[in-house]
């Protein structure tokens, strides 16, 4: 069984525990356009999904002095657009609530990152505070794709849909997604390969949004993927590790 296995079988509990206490809400919740803001014209920097999370199953502990909320003031001042907050707790650290407790201090859209395998967990990102989800097409068949993508948009939410190879993006394209994330690691084994995101991205057609995700370290690696047609980018590890996030997401970013 590899890691992704793992991590949706585990999940599975998770969802079951929360069916039985689940409560939905009466009132309807607000969300801040996700991809609008993202993709707000900026000359200085480039376009920046700032991930918060404290571990990784490839890395461990990422972050010792993990504070969700400082954290996330310190991107929005650096200049991110949007924020991903990871709420996997079993090998990411995460916790749904951080979301909700995040957006009462920054003004910037959230993305809730976590590995939806249930409509259940759209309803909960909304519920949260979420602004996007991020639908993982490697754990989804088309029904459970287009099912979730639908609600999730019917809610007010935007979607990222990610994908890693070739067959996965062809199903993203055929559903006629606005957004595409392509994730230069692979789930199943943890190995970064950035030319997967050059060998992807030549094949969505220009209406989509096109964002770049991991083994992004310097500033040029953002250079090199806007030249191969990035829109925006998600970076996490490299931040959070860093000694000081606000200065290294400020020079990261720069155009």
């Amino acid at each position: 069984m590899n890691i992704l296995d793992k991590i949706c079988q585990l999940k599975y509990e998770e969802i079951n525990l929360l069916k039985k206490k689940f409560k939905p809400l009466k009132k309807k919740i607000k969300t801040r356009g996700f991809l609008k803001n993202l993709l707000i014209q900026d000359d200085s920097n480039f376009n920046l999904i700032a991930e918060i999370k404290k571990s990784s199953p490839s890395k461990g502990l990422i972050c010792k002095k993990f504070d969700p909320i400082k954290i996330a003031i310190d991107y929005e001042k650096a200049g991110a657009k949007c924020l991903s907050v990871l709420t996997e707790k079993n090998y990411f650290g995460g916790n749904i609530n951080y979301i909700s407790q995040i957006k009462k201090s920054v003004n910037i859209p959230i993305l809730r990152k976590d590995f939806i395998i249930d409509e259940w967990q759209i309803i909960e990102s909304y519920q949260a505070g979420a602004d996007c989800v991020l639908l993982i097409l490697a754990i989804l068949n088309n029904l459970q794709l287009k099912k979730f993508y639908n609600l999730s948009n019917k809610l007010g939410m935007d979607v990222i849909c990610e994908v890693h190879n070739e067959e996965e993006l062809l199903r993203a394209i055929k559903l006629k997604v606005n957004c595409i994330g392509i994730n230069n690691r692979n789930l199943k084994t943890l190995n970064v390969d950035k030319n997967t995101f050059h060998l992807l991205s030549k094949k969505i057609p220009d209406k989509i949004i096109k964002i770049c995700e991991s083994g992004l370290t310097n500033n040029n690696d953002l250079k090199k993927f806007t030249k191969s047609g990035a829109d925006a980018f998600l970076i996490g590890e490299t931040l959070m590790k860093s000694g000081n996030i606000y200065e290294k997401t400020k020079k990261i970013i720069k155009k």
